[in-house]
């Protein structure tokens, strides 16, 4: 058979359809899968990475560490930290109790001391801060009933046996309070509140040189604690009347810590020896320090008086016993306020009468009081006040 070898088939002509069938399949397949699709295969957006917060236990450690090196501002920031972030924990109310103490920021330390019976009534510790804020702030009876509790609860805890023995002690029954220290002091013979109370007890029993040494036992204990060497220079200017070891002791409270309070009491104490020039230059640190800090400004008040810079006199005077309060303000501080007044240029009477009279309602027999009085009377208008 003959075999035609130029012969080729004729293909037969597909459709559209036919040629282009792979992609459409393709796309069918794309088109289930992505209606189909795995979770995985679906993009997200990544959750937000929390922020990461301090631990209380950091706050814990920085307040130890500050307690250590006298720090005892950073402390009390330290401790409302931690009471911010876990508001139940009501030691860290008491701290903060016992810190404002030292700064004799009575009115605060009741407020923390409170709070922390609020979060736990039968917290001897909280019972125990709270009696001493009352106890300064002169609430004898409920100072009483809240240490009692105190030591009812927990016999053997030395804050409340030291509470205990500085109220008895406040309220002039000295044998009771010697017992209840002479307890504090035999379950922990370190304590530095049983030591300070030790001290103030044998101060009150007149015996001085005791009480500086208890006061030197509780400061090799903390030698931090500034308010201990401001005890101790009292103790000094007004049991011993010797004001050079007092402006040592004053000097040393600064040392260890310096703030208002201390220089404060560093100013006064400088004041009361004569030596003005200086006085004035560290109530004005104080003052820098804390600008609405009352005893500062108003022991500056009464140095400018002393330098007859009677204008700054009334001024800061004024500005102190708003800060201090009518309860706090004592007499000499009134009645100098209103000479102040009086012995500027020009004498303005008007602003001298209302403090003298609060002088007068303190004590009614005040001679400098009086003599202002007549001389904005015109009793004695020749007269010069005191």
């Amino acid at each position: 058979m003959y075999l035609d070898r130029e012969y080729r088939p004729r293909r037969r002509r597909r459709g559209w359809l036919g040629r282009f069938w792979p992609l459409i399949l393709l796309a069918v397949v794309a088109i289930v899968l992505y209606e189909t699709r795995p979770n995985w295969l679906t993009p997200r957006t990544a959750p937000p990475t929390p922020t990461p917060t301090v631990s209380v236990v950091n706050f814990l450690a920085d307040a130890q560490s500050a307690l250590a090196r006298g720090d005892y501002a950073a402390a009390l920031a330290a401790y409302q930290r931690i009471a911010t972030n876990e508001p139940g924990n009501a030691e860290a109310w008491v701290m903060q109790s016992r810190l404002h103490m030292l700064d004799q920021n009575i009115a605060a330390a009741y407020d923390a001391a409170a709070q922390a019976i609020e979060l736990d009534e039968k917290n001897p510790d909280a019972l125990a801060a709270l009696a001493r804020a009352e106890d300064w702030l002169g609430q004898f009876d409920s100072a009483m009933n809240h240490a009692l509790d105190a030591y009812e609860i927990a016999p053997d805890n030395v804050e409340a046996l030291a509470v205990l023995a500085e109220i008895y002690t406040d309220v002039g029954n000295l044998d009771i309070a010697q017992n209840y220290i002479t307890q504090a002091l035999t379950l922990d013979p370190t304590n530095v509140l049983a030591l300070r109370n030790q001290s103030y007890l044998l101060e009150k029993r007149g015996r001085y040189d005791e009480a500086i040494a208890a006061l030197d036992a509780a400061l090799a204990e903390d030698p931090q604690r500034s308010d201990l060497f401001i005890e101790k220079a009292r103790i000094y200017r007004v049991g011993k009347n010797d004001i050079g070891k007092a402006i040592e002791a004053y000097r040393a409270a600064v040392d260890a810590n310096k703030t208002s309070v201390t220089l404060d009491a560093l100013g006064e104490g400088l004041y009361n020896a004569g030596d003005h020039l200086q006085a004035v230059r560290v109530l004005q640190d104080a003052v820098e320090l804390d600008p609405n800090y009352g005893p500062a400004l108003v022991h500056l008040g009464m140095v400018w008086y002393a330098r007859r810079n009677y204008e700054d006199s009334a001024i800061d005077l004024e500005k102190g016993l708003a800060q201090l309060g009518e309860e706090r303000a004592r007499e000499e501080y009134l009645y100098t306020a209103g000479l102040a007044h009086i012995n500027k240029e020009p004498r303005e009477c008007d602003k001298a009468i209302p403090w003298l009279e609060k002088a007068l309602e303190k004590n009614p027999d005040s001679e400098p009081a009086l003599a202002g009085m007549r001389i904005c009377s015109g009793e004695a208008s020749g007269e010069t006040p005191p």
